[in-house]
């Protein structure tokens, strides 16, 4: 028997004799540095092997409204129905912040209909009124509102739509 067959030999005895978690460890670390455990005996290989494994930390992180399928799955074991009952919170939690956007363009909507018309009231007023003063002889005064009621308009418009470029940025 050649040394090369040997070899294999001792490994593969060995690699029985190592549990299959540490295994996986093994071939990790193998993976990474062919060298690793060269002249390293069994039993100073299964402590190395066994610490690694006890040290090893697992992160696991998540984001989204549902957990992934091995917590489902942990939680219908532990409670009955667990991952249905989750499933049917998402989709009620789903529906109702549906609910509440539409709400909120619509009242949105209205408010810069509501806006929009009271301003037109106020322009109409302000600009009849002063056309009105004019009109009576006092120049002075009707330009004055006729013209503070313009630029007043125009000066809501225009931080209005500065104050939606800003929040449309951010």
């Amino acid at each position: 028997m050649s040394k090369k067959s040997s070899n294999k030999a001792a490994i593969q005895k060995a690699q029985q004799e190592i549990p299959e978690e540490l295994q996986e460890i093994e071939e990790d670390l193998v993976s990474l540095n062919p060298e690793i455990f060269k002249g390293v005996p069994l039993k100073k290989k299964m402590e190395i092997l066994h610490s690694i494994s006890v040290v090893s930390i697992q992160h696991k992180s998540h984001s989204g409204p549902l957990p992934d399928a091995d917590t489902l799955i942990k939680y219908n074991s532990v409670i009955p129905e667990g991952a249905d009952r989750i499933m049917k919170m998402a989709e009620v939690q789903q529906v109702h912040r549906m609910k509440m956007e539409d709400k909120v363009i619509t009242s949105q909507s209205s408010q810069s209909k509501l806006g929009q018309i009271f301003g037109l009231i106020i322009g109409i007023v302000g600009i009849g009124s002063g056309t009105f003063l004019a009109a009576m002889g006092e120049t002075t005064v009707g330009g004055i509102i006729a013209g503070g009621t313009v630029v007043s308009l125009v000066s809501v418009f225009v931080i209005g739509k500065n104050i939606q470029k800003e929040n449309k940025d951010e």
